[in-house]
């Protein structure tokens, strides 16, 4: 087994973990809080495994508790105030629908430019 087989995939995990937290990065930093992208990284980290633990343990009002739990994570890891905490959940979401329009604008060019090209 050769090296690159082992290496490529882990670096394909890295890059596509590290595009998964800007949404959150950014929001954070927008709202005035301070994160890095490891510190970001951790934090989706983190509460991934709370909120599947706690779904899991709490079936009827476990997505309730693991919300508030994922907010109170946010706004003690970011520094932030609770509607703060709230807001940048919001945004990673805005974020993520913007980067998903602008996605499908820039697919639809290329694919439409080349298409063109064809004729």
């Amino acid at each position: 087994m050769a090296l690159s087989e082992v290496l490529i995939p882990i670096l394909i995990i890295i890059v596509v973990m590290i595009i998964s937290a800007l949404p959150l990065y950014f929001a954070v930093r927008l709202l005035g809080g301070k994160t890095t992208i490891f510190t970001t990284l951790l934090v989706m980290f983190i509460t991934g495994i709370v909120v599947s633990a706690v779904r899991y343990l709490f079936r009827t009002f476990g997505g309730i508790i693991a919300f508030v739990l994922m907010i109170w994570i946010y706004r003690e890891i970011f520094r932030l105030k609770w509607w703060k905490a709230f807001v940048a959940w919001l945004l990673q979401f805005v974020f993520i629908a913007v980067f998903y329009v602008i996605a499908v604008v820039v697919a639809g060019l290329i694919l439409g430019i080349s298409l063109l090209s064809l004729l």
